[in-house]
């Protein structure tokens, strides 16, 4: 009979101890390829996020003509092919991006001259596509599609012709086909142009603009002579993107300007690369922290399975006594003793990779990003293989032990003392966690302090080990001179079997494992939930795209008109070593809406607007009554009353009322681009250019009135109007309140002499946080480049979606301030966002866009907290959960396996102890009694070095970021409903399971069992 026959047919005679064996080195190789396949299909994952989430404008390819000249000369076939030619070197670039949309836009006016539309003429491959449209779309030359509320506001309809005027002298006469809503404003398609803006002031400050017009062939479009913008925009295919070929892409996308013709001038633009550093830094953070899983679950593996070999190979030491006997070498008796072992291990293999994988994909499926696939790769392969070849040495350490004892020593079958090996392995154990322990306490960051927890997990399962023999001794010479039966059996097993104190170090170890992956997520999710609070703002934040703030203001109120959304308009500002967020906000609405928690929002909003003033609205036309005296001038040169208005987002102008002239008279002037209300912001007198005496004159203003009636101007209220010493800084005037608003000037100043209303204090309150400009009183420039003086109302240690650096103050109050010197329309440095609280309207996206304010972006809490489980920290943290759940399954098998393959000896044991005389009742109380200490003392001893290194190790890890460590903060606060208490749950219940298990198991030892061939 061959070896091979011998082994195959010992596997089937011992079939429940052979497949007892294939199942745990099975769960064993599983463990081991677990970290390596996650690690790639999260490293993957990351990667899908990260492009999927980042806007459509920061991963798309953007090409372009660099100049209005380049422009002129680049048909967009043309531009297309050229780009196409490019794009074919590079096959993985081209792969990644989608059908390119070509587009040419110009700006141009139309309609009456003294009150002129300016709209934006484009031709955009494909646009009807992306538009619902009533009528025809334009397909020839000639022809246009306006939005059906421009149509609707102007009084135009299909089939009319508008005359749309260029540069000077060129004109376009367009016929309109039909009138379009947007099917989706915010759909990628529509790239980086604003398009539906309807409203915002034009080009020039005095038009209004209309949503754009779309042609349907591009040569109307530069008919008009203007600085065309042609652009060719390629979307990004985010699942063409994978871990082999990113690296590729990201090297192809650097050259693909130089691959462009030199003549055509064009650029490429794509904010991608960016994108892509952001996801590596995620991708190299998950890559550091699988080795810090990876190793110990591995060791753990191996060491169960060299517990596994051990037990199996001294159950046998009969068998090995007798083939020594023979005169077998010690070679083939080796092979005859653990052979079986040794095939169920490498037939594991297969078995368990295919686990493995399985099992990823299922975590794969339930947290990584949708798409994420999962691969046999090298480094996995790889993986299994080093655990098959450390299980087999290690079957090898273990069998050799045994093979290695005396015939008379494998016949008596006596327990191995402890040997000096085991003490040196103890010490170099203990030694390397107290190093690991105080580099932890120097750099909780570095590597090895990332492995102290594991570190202590097995000093802890080695002491509980020894304290328990010692413990078991004693229990054991106590209970013999007391006559306990119960205590004296289980004391006699826990003390003599070397198995027992494997598996208390084994358990202990699987506990702590699991216990400090439990207890980091539990922390770890408090800590998202707050950072998504924090990052958040609100309940749910919505980045929307529009001229000005004034149009933000109005467009939240006519899409929420219950007061549950507020405008903010953030900047930011250079300051420093680093830079500082600008929060303007509704402070009005900051308590109803704001999620700012540990602040009293409305005590806070009270600081920020301490008294609110009206501004001074008028429309379309001002007249003032006012009576002129003591007036002193040159007769040549006459003054004239004048007003100072602004239009929303438009810079200050002055308008001219007429000559003064002695006595009471009625000052008017028309105000183009005020229908919708300009702010009047000052009255003053202007001289006539040229003119250099001084003149003198008192005005008193009684009455302002616009086109809807008289206007309260606040004329009575102290210090509501106040000289404006910027304009005319020589000239003297005293503003007198009263029923009539009295200006007395005196001056020889060139500049007019304004009496400005005040409608927001001269500083601003602000909450500051961090690093700003010192002092409690500061001018620094938020919403324009000039500064704007504040004043610290409060202090905080955080702003919403602003960080440990920034100032949040009232928005009206910022603009209205702005707003007297400059133009905030179609500002770069502003970023617009809508704050909107749970009570807001569901569907307040569409209501926005409806409103003018498209949506380009939006974001919630929760959809923030899903999105941080999906980063690199809480993508780590998921692997040490499946770590410390493969760790117990691993201890829990070790534990019936143990109890398995000694339990003929140990039936036989039972039965001879119940053919004495002692009650099975008895015999049963002794078996609980051993695996209570057994199980129970690892089971609380593995919790608290769970916990405990968690609470070391937390302060100094990465839970939320790969950019800062987040404090562990109240601990306590993990003890609550989480992982940590299910986690315990479920190792109680399994271990309780495996000693049912086992009691089951030693119910047949009966007398019955020693009668001669019975097993």
């Amino acid at each position: 009979m061959t070896a091979w026959t011998v082994t195959l047919r010992g596997i089937r005679y011992r079939w429940g101890r052979s497949l007892a064996v294939l199942l745990l080195a099975t769960v064993a190789v599983t463990a081991a390829v677990l970290a390596p396949a996650y690690a790639r299909a999260a490293q993957q994952s990351v990667l899908l996020d990260g492009l999927t989430h980042a806007s459509s404008t920061s991963t798309g390819l953007l090409v372009g003509a660099a100049t209005p000249a380049d422009a002129a000369a680049a048909p967009t076939a043309g531009t297309k092919l050229a780009i196409a030619n490019a794009l074919g070197r590079f096959p993985t670039l081209k792969a990644a991006f989608g059908a390119p949309v070509a587009s040419v836009e110009a700006e141009s006016l139309f309609g009456d001259p003294s009150d002129a539309l300016a709209a934006r003429l484009a031709y955009r491959d494909g646009a009807c596509e992306h538009l619902v449209v009533t009528g025809a779309c334009p397909a020839t030359e000639g022809q246009v599609l306006i939005s059906d509320r421009s149509a609707r506001d102007n009084k135009l309809a299909a089939g009319q012709q508008i005359v749309l005027r260029g540069k000077p002298g060129k004109v376009r006469a367009l016929t309109i086909t039909g009138t379009y809503t947007p099917a989706d404003p915010s759909e990628s398609y529509w790239g980086r142009t604003a398009y539906f803006t309807a409203g915002s002031p034009g080009p020039d400050g005095a038009s209004t603009r209309t949503d754009a017009l779309f042609a349907g062939v591009e040569d109307d479009v530069r008919g008009l002579g203007t600085d065309a913008r042609v652009r060719v925009e390629y979307p990004l295919k985010p699942l063409a993107l994978n871990l082999d070929n990113v690296a590729a892409a990201r090297e192809d996308l650097k050259l693909l300007g130089r691959a462009l013709p030199s003549s055509g001038g064009l650029q490429v633009t794509s904010a991608l690369p960016g994108v892509l550093d952001d996801i590596v830094v995620e991708q190299e953070a998950v890559a550091r922290n699988v080795p810090v899983v990876a190793i110990p679950l591995v060791l753990l593996s191996l060491f169960v399975l060299f517990l596994l070999v051990a037990a199996v190979t001294e159950e046998r030491s009969p068998e090995l006594a007798l083939a020594k006997l023979r005169g077998y070498p010690l070679a083939r008796a080796g092979r005859f003793g653990f052979a079986e072992s040794l095939v169920l291990i490498v037939l594991a293999a297969p078995l368990g990779l295919v686990c493995g994988l399985l099992l990823v994909r299922a975590a794969a499926a339930m947290v990584l990003a949708p798409g994420t696939a999962v691969e046999l790769s090298g480094p996995v392969l790889l993986t299994a293989l080093a655990a098959v070849a450390g299980a087999v040495l290690a079957a090898l350490g273990a069998g050799w032990r045994t093979l290695g004892r005396p015939v008379l020593a494998l016949l008596r079958r006596v327990p191995d003392r402890v040997k000096w090996r085991a003490t040196v392995l103890e010490v170099a154990a203990a030694t390397l966690a107290a190093v690991a322990l105080f580099q932890a306490f120097r750099d909780r960051s570095s590597a090895l302090a990332l492995v102290a927890a594991p570190l202590l997990a097995l000093v802890a399962g080695m002491a509980v080990a020894r304290l328990l023999t010692g413990y078991a001794r004693g229990s054991l010479r106590r209970a013999g001179r007391r006559g306990r039966l119960a205590a004296l059996l289980s004391a006699a097993q826990l003390a003599r079997r070397p198995a027992g104190h494997r598996i208390v170090v084994v358990l202990t170890v699987a506990v702590a494992l699991l216990t400090f992956a439990a207890t980091s997520w539990d922390v770890a999710a408090g800590a998202r939930t707050e950072r998504a609070r924090q990052t958040m703002g609100a309940d749910r934040v919505y980045t929307v795209d529009i001229a000005h703030p004034d149009a933000l203001v109005a467009a939240v109120a006519q899409a929420d008109p219950s007061g549950q959304s507020m405008a903010v308009v953030r900047g930011q500002q250079h300051y420093g070593d680093g830079s500082v967020e600008l929060l303007a906000v509704e402070s009005a609405k900051l308590p109803a809406v704001a999620d700012w928690a540990g602040h009293d929002l409305k005590a806070l909003a009270g600081k920020l607007r301490p008294g609110a003033v009206a501004p001074v609205v008028v429309k379309d036309r001002i007249e003032v009554d006012a009576t002129v005296g003591n007036l002193k001038t040159e007769k040549e040169k006459p003054l004239r009353l004048v007003a100072v208005v602004s239009a929303p987002g438009e810079p200050p102008r002055t308008v001219g009322l007429g000559v003064l002239v002695a006595g009471g008279h009625t000052y008017a002037a028309a105000l183009p681009g005020c229908s919708t209300g300009c702010r009047l912001l000052g009255l003053g007198v202007s001289r006539t250019p040229g003119s250099t005496d001084v003149f003198t004159v008192d005005v008193a203003v009684s009455a302002v009135r616009g086109a809807d009636g008289p206007i309260d101007a606040g004329f009575e209220a102290d210090g509501r109007w106040r000289r404006l010493a910027a304009r005319a800084p020589q000239a003297e005037l005293t503003v007198r309140p009263g029923p009539a608003l009295t200006l007395s000037v005196r001056s020889g100043d060139a500049g007019d002499v304004i009496a400005e209303h005040v409608s927001a204090p001269d500083t601003i309150p602000a909450v500051a946080v961090g690093a700003v400009p010192k002092g409690d009183a500061f001018a620094f420039p938020a919403l324009t480049d000039k500064p704007q003086q504040f004043g610290v109302a409060a202090r905080a240690d955080r702003l919403p979606r602003a960080g440990d650096r920034g100032l949040l103050f009232d928005l009206d109050y910022a603009v209205r301030s702005a707003e007297r010197t400059t133009s905030l329309a179609d500002t770069d440095t502003l970023r617009y966002e809508v704050w909107a609280s749970p009570k807001a309207p569901a569907d307040l996206g569409k209501r926005l866009t409806a409103a003018g304010a498209r949506v380009v972006g939006s974001d919630s809490v929760s959809g923030t907290v899903t999105r941080l489980e999906r980063l690199a920290p809480a993508l780590s943290l998921r692997l040490y959960l499946l770590a410390g759940a493969a760790a117990v399954l691993l201890a829990v098998g070790a534990v019936l396996l143990t109890a398995y393959v000694g339990a003929t000896a140990r039936l036989n044991e039972l039965a001879a102890l119940r053919l004495a005389g002692v009650p099975a009742r008895t015999l049963r109380r002794g078996v609980l009694r051993e695996y209570r200490a057994l199980l129970g003392i690892p089971l609380l001893v593995g919790a608290v070095t769970g916990i405990g290194g968690a609470a070391l190790m937390l302060p100094g890890l990465q839970l939320v970021s790969v950019r800062d460590a987040a404090g562990l903060g109240d601990l306590a606060d993990a003890f609550g409903p989480g992982w940590l208490p299910a986690a315990l749950v479920a190792v109680v219940c399994g271990l309780g399971l495996a000693v049912a298990v086992v009691l089951r198991m030693f119910a047949g030892a009966s007398p019955h069992r020693l009668r001669e061939g019975e097993r």
